[in-house]
């Protein structure tokens, strides 16, 4: 019986401290999600689809969908200036997407962050005005998300925002669960793909949340998106030569 109350307590403490970062660790642990995506990108377009490189790249989303919900989560509400940049960037970032080879109408996976964060944020307001045309953007969005993992990333990423902003212990196992199961479903089709995109998420927070407490910022503000968009322009150009 005691084994049974510890075991809760025990795991929240856990998860607890696994989602306490630094700003400092905040921008280890993106760049971990960084080099992990132009791992993942470098292998599908220059080396024939690397398995190895496949593999470690299904890491990068999770980290990245756990650090915009953090970043959201800093706020008692979603602002709407944090979302019109990601619009702005992801439609910059869509030139660069068709460079590589999908068509225009695959959303990249800026799009992902920026319709789940607005869809959160109607749903969050107090009038229910608002709650069509989040179900009427969420329903837009379902046959543009192909290629950006579709309605389960936007489960991973409402969950990672869930997740981030839980004030009590059964909240946070709950979307600590909830988390880990969107993570899991965004590689359905391959089973090595989804022990791999969770395995290697939490083993980097579990070293970057250890380590780096004192290491201050070193990134500046939109770099991530706009590195993004960039690498994917480059990369494009490099394969079309």
């Amino acid at each position: 019986m005691r084994a049974q109350h510890t075991f809760p307590g025990a795991t929240d403490r856990w998860l607890h401290r696994l989602l306490t970062w630094a700003p400092g660790q905040t921008d280890m642990i993106k760049t971990v999600a960084l080099v992990l995506m132009v791992t993942d990108h470098t292998g599908l377009l220059l080396a024939g689809n690397n398995e190895v490189m496949r593999l470690l790249g299904r890491g990068c989303f999770p980290l990245f969908g756990l650090a915009w919900g953090m970043n959201l989560a800093r706020h008692a509400e979603i602002r709407q200036s944090q979302l019109n940049s990601l619009w702005g960037w992801a439609l910059v970032a869509q030139v660069s997407f068709m460079l590589i080879g999908y068509p225009w109408y695959s959303g990249n996976i800026l799009f992902a962050f920026a319709v789940t964060g607005q869809v959160l944020r109607w749903v969050s307001q107090p009038s229910w005005y608002y709650t069509l045309p989040a179900a009427g953007l969420l329903v837009a969005w379902i046959p543009l998300s192909t290629a950006s993992y579709g309605m389960a990333g936007v489960g991973m990423l409402t969950a990672s925002w869930l997740l981030c902003r839980a004030q009590h212990a059964q909240e946070r196992l709950g979307y600590g669960v909830l988390w880990a199961l969107m993570v899991l479903l965004m590689n359905m089709h391959d089973v090595s793909e989804s022990v791999a995109g969770l395995a290697i998420a939490l083993l980097t927070l579990m070293v970057c949340s250890s380590a780096g407490e004192r290491v201050k910022r070193f990134w500046p503000r939109q770099f991530f998106v706009m590195f993004y968009a960039v690498h994917l322009a480059v990369l494009g150009i490099v394969v079309s030569m």
